[in-house]
């Protein structure tokens, strides 16, 4: 059979090209939009019913952007396959939500009112305790007069450590009594204690005296926690909620290059995968905690979780998000090698409370993550 019938590459017409590139294109788009949808259902599904789906989740940022490619190109090329991608964009609008906002006001624009609520939330990564250098104290002295010298009226912190024998770690004392002159009422849970006895855990300092505080008890007990504190203001009562859901735990050091990478993903992948289902079921426990509470709320804490995860989607259901409502740009909150991480948040009840800023203080290198303040008003 004359070769005519199969032209080598060199001499294969253009349009020839053209059409394989574009059916290529075609399928690859084909899969994207699969794995789209499927990432986005994902969310929906409890890691503890099947753990997959928390690894699932972790796509949908790079879906939206590959469905950006796609309507680009065929846009381009002025085809209406771009109607596909586009439709799946729109059907993915709550994560461009939770991606990036630009609700918010520079801090210089908002005019504060003491008839506002000010909340800060911090994980202070132990106020160093274990990660300094050497015995100055220099980070740990830089928190503490930081959360000192700020003025909001709730502080949440996470990773709290308290030392009652020492003059530098005893932060419960620094941080109640000496702060301003109006000392600050003080609600912890502490979950484990070193050999110095000093203490780990959470707290919520408060400007305004505690008519309850407790507790939301997992059915697992672990280093992680979650506490409330009802606070009035103005004759309303506000339930605040302080959050640490189970961490990560991935040592960053252990994510070099490796001889043999798979033994990164493997380190990586057990642990990530152990963490989708603790968190999934401790949120559990704080949703049901949630919708028994007599009074709005304002949640705060480290989630430990993406934006695109059944954790932050399982609360959203039933709280709007303080950066989605106010927040600017990217708003990562993560001080560390993966700096793309937002996982520090703070929830509100929509209905009854009304978001007017939210920042995150990304100039703050204290800690490995950076603190996050929202103001409120009780509508």
């Amino acid at each position: 059979m004359s070769s005519q019938n199969y032209p080598s590459n060199k001499t294969k017409p253009d349009s020839w090209r053209r059409r394989n590139a574009r059916r290529t294109f075609r399928f690859i788009n084909s899969i994207v939009l699969v794995v789209s949808v499927i990432s986005y259902l994902s969310v929906l599904v409890s890691p503890q019913f099947f753990w997959l789906f928390g690894f699932v989740s972790m796509l949908i940022p790079f879906c939206l952007m590959a469905n950006v490619f796609f309507v680009l190109l065929w846009w381009w090329r002025k085809r209406w396959y771009a109607l596909y991608s586009l439709l799946v964009l729109v059907i993915g609008f709550p994560f461009w939500q939770a991606s990036i906002s630009f609700g918010g006001l520079l801090e210089e624009d908002f005019e504060e009112n003491r008839n506002y609520l000010s909340v800060l939330s911090y994980n202070v990564r132990e106020f160093d305790v274990y990660q300094r250098k050497n015995d100055d104290y220099t980070v740990t002295k830089n928190t503490i007069n930081w959360i000192k010298n700020d003025t909001s009226d709730i502080i949440c912190i996470q990773d709290f450590y308290n030392s009652e024998t020492h003059t530098v770690l005893n932060t419960r004392e620094q941080l109640a009594k000496e702060k301003t002159e109006t000392p600050y009422y003080f609600h912890k849970r502490y979950t484990s204690a070193n050999h110095g006895r000093g203490k780990f855990g959470i707290a919520i300092f408060s400007k305004y005296p505690f008519i309850n505080k407790g507790e939301v008890p997992f059915k697992v007990r672990t280093a992680n926690g979650a506490i409330f504190a009802d606070i009035v203001k103005n004759n309303d009562t506000i339930r605040i909620y302080n959050i640490h859901l189970e961490s990560m735990s991935i040592n960053q050091n252990e994510l070099q290059p490796l001889d043999k990478p798979e033994e990164t993903f493997w380190y990586a992948g057990s642990r990530l995968k152990k963490g989708f289902a603790s968190r999934a079921e401790q949120v559990e426990a704080i949703i049901n905690h949630i919708q028994a509470s007599p009074y709005p709320i304002i949640l705060c804490g480290d989630l430990n979780d993406l934006p695109y995860s059944y954790t932050y989607f399982k609360l959203h259901h039933s709280l709007e998000n303080a950066f989605e409502s106010k927040g600017l740009g990217t708003g990562f909150t993560f001080n560390g090698k993966l700096f793309f991480l937002r996982i520090d948040n703070q929830f509100y009840d929509e209905e009854k409370i009304e978001c007017l800023y939210f920042n995150t203080h990304r100039e703050i290198p204290f800690s490995d993550h950076y603190p996050v303040r929202g103001i409120y008003s009780i509508k």
